[in-house]
C-alpha cells in the first residue's frame, strides 16, 4: 500500500498518547522506515535530552528539534514520531505542511497521567513533580498546545484498554481517508 506517495508521515499529540509504540507499527504495516526525531536530536547533540535541557536549556533543544524535523522531511517513505512539544514551533509546522501529513495521537488526562507517572523523571519537563502537580502540569500543556494539535491533518485516540496494533489500525483508516 503506497498510501499518500512517498510523504512523510509526521505522528504528533502530547507526550505517552502512543507515537512511538504505535509509529512502529504503522511504520511496519505500511512497509515504512520509522523515525523518531527525539532519537535524532540525542545524536545530533550527543547527549540525552534530559542533559540538553539541563545543560543548554530549552532553547537550545527547540533548535536541534527544528532541524531534526526539517532532516526528516527530506526523507521518503517515513513514519516520522515528533517530540510533543514540536508543533509549538510554527516553524516546524511550516516544514511539516510543506512536505507531508501530519496525524495526531490523543489520548485522555487519566491515560496521560497513567502513563508518563511510571517514567516522569525521564521527561525533563515533568521531573521532580509529585503526583498533584504532575497533574497539574499535564493539563496546563495540554491546553497550551491543544491549538497546535488541532492543525493536524487527522485524528486518533489512544487508550489504556487498546493495544498498539488496535491503535495503528484506526491510524491506518485516517491515513487512508486523506490518501482518497
Amino acid at each position: 500500500m503506497d498510501l499518500l506517495h512517498d510523504k512523510p508521515i509526521f505522528l504528533t499529540g502530547f507526550m505517552a498518547t502512543g507515537k512511538s509504540k504505535v509509529g512502529l507499527v504503522l511504520a511496519d504495516r505500511l512497509g515504512r522506515v520509522f523515525v523518531d526525531t527525539d532519537e535524532m536530536i540525542v545524536e545530533a547533540a550527543d547527549k540525552s535530552i534530559p542533559e540538553i535541557f539541563e545543560q543548554d536549556g530549552e532553547p537550545v533543544f527547540r533548535q536541534f528539534e527544528h532541524e531534526a524535523v526539517q532532516r526528516a522531511s527530506q526523507m521518503r517513505h517515513v513514519i516520522v514520531s515528533l517530540g510533543g512539544g514540536a508543533i509549538t514551533q510554527v516553524r516546524n509546522w511550516d516544514v511539516i505542511r510543506e512536505t507531508g501529513v501530519c496525524l495526531c495521537f490523543t489520548a485522555s488526562i487519566e491515560t496521560i497521567f497513567e502513563r508518563v507517572s511510571r517514567k516522569r523523571d525521564e521527561r525533563p519537563l515533568l521531573a521532580g513533580l509529585d503526583d498533584e502537580g504532575l497533574w497539574n502540569k499535564i493539563t496546563t500543556m495540554l491546553q497550551a498546545r491543544e491549538p497546535f494539535y488541532k492543525q493536524a491533518d487527522a485524528f486518533v485516540s489512544s487508550s489504556e484498554d487498546r493495544s498498539p496494533e488496535e491503535t495503528a489500525e484506526l491510524a491506518l483508516a485516517a491515513l487512508q481517508k486523506m490518501s482518497s
